[in-house]
């Protein structure tokens, strides 16, 4: 007599890469913050959408700290992959943005989030730095999610430079330094796995939209620290316009690459940055070439947050947002390695 199948909870398939809803939302405030102080209208809005930001993020992380008290072995499968740990690195970003909307109503309280954001980056930085160089990678690993944890230093001026703690610019350009330079090494090493290994499956492709954000992080933190748009500001940015063009029509592709997967919410988070980078740079420039630029690509970041807001939503209220059996879709969740009592994690090779 065949057993009576074992209901699985739906934390279980609760990733960490959801957080990149956050971020998502997050950046989008901060872009409709930018356009609303250019065209003069009220910050609504954006207060509206960053209200949301904090509110979501609480959620995600009191049913996160269920998922880890419930099923901590699931939570440590996740952070052993060498590709989804990446993925931490989201919440801990969430923590460092999340305070430029806090900021208006407690200075303390987003001082105070940010330094826990600064130190856990930090070590989290250090940690899988130190992880990748101690262990042999296989090539096939080298996912556009190993910018994360680099990305995530660049994130610390974004904020950090407006807050009053003492010897705050020497502690942004520490993270800013680490930023750029790990930046530049794996970006080279992903073109390399993308030139020379197999392709990346249809699932994971608009996943590469996470390249365009090392660049535009870095020009938004070089401006912030320098206080200057010279020649080295306007070659990162233009470097990120000529990556958005390089791979921006990876958003394109996310109806019909393979059943709705939150690691979509990966292209939101650096297509807003794109476009905050294009409202502070047009800033000082009287074109309306510049003009038209932000514009576009605040167009473009609202529909494709609000298209993946919808289907989020959508699939939660149907109780679709995870597939109840994992092997059926084995390989579009190469970036979301879940464990359940049928599907033991394990690397999961490319191709």
């Amino acid at each position: 007599m065949k057993a009576p199948e074992t209901k699985q909870s739906f934390l279980e398939f609760l990733p960490v890469s959801l957080f990149g809803s956050i971020l998502g939302l997050t950046g989008l405030s901060y872009s409709l913050e930018l356009a609303e102080k250019k065209w003069g209208f009220s910050l609504m809005l954006s207060s509206i959408i960053g209200g949301m930001s904090i509110l979501f993020f609480l959620i995600l992380f009191i049913l996160y700290l269920v998922k880890i008290w419930k099923y901590p072995s699931l939570v440590k499968a996740e952070f052993k992959h060498p590709v989804s740990v990446s993925f931490f690195g989201i919440f801990i970003i969430c923590l460092l943005l999340l305070p430029g909307i806090i900021l208006p109503y407690s200075i303390y309280l987003a001082a105070g989030t940010w330094a826990i954001g600064a130190v856990i980056m930090f070590l989290f930085a250090w940690f899988v730095l130190r992880k990748w160089l101690d262990q042999q990678q296989e090539p096939g690993n080298a996912m556009p999610a190993w910018i994360i944890p680099v990305v995530g230093t660049l994130d610390v001026p974004i904020v950090g430079h407006r807050l009053p703690i003492t010897g705050i610019k020497e502690i942004c350009l520490l993270f800013f330094g680490i930023g750029i330079l790990f930046s530049v090494i794996l970006l080279v090493i992903i073109f390399s796995r993308l030139l020379f290994q197999p392709p990346l499956p249809e699932a994971l492709k608009p996943t590469l939209m996470i390249l365009i954000g090392p660049l535009a992080l870095a020009f938004s933190g070089y401006e912030s620290l320098s206080g200057s748009q010279d020649i080295i500001a306007s070659i990162l940015y233009y470097s990120d316009l000529f990556l958005l063009l390089l791979f921006g029509s990876k958003i394109f592709l996310l109806p019909k690459c393979c059943p709705f997967r939150v690691s979509w919410w990966a292209v939101s988070f650096p297509l807003v940055a794109c476009t905050i980078a294009s409202f502070r740079y047009s800033a000082n420039k009287q074109s309306i070439v510049y003009q038209f630029i932000p514009t576009i690509l605040l167009i473009i970041s609202t529909c494709t947050i609000a298209y993946l807001l919808v289907q989020t939503f959508y699939k939660i209220f149907t109780n679709k947002l995870f597939l109840s059996n994992p092997l059926s879709e084995k390989a579009t969740r190469q970036l979301e390695p879940f464990k359940s009592n049928s599907d033991p994690v394990g690397a999961v090779r490319p191709g």
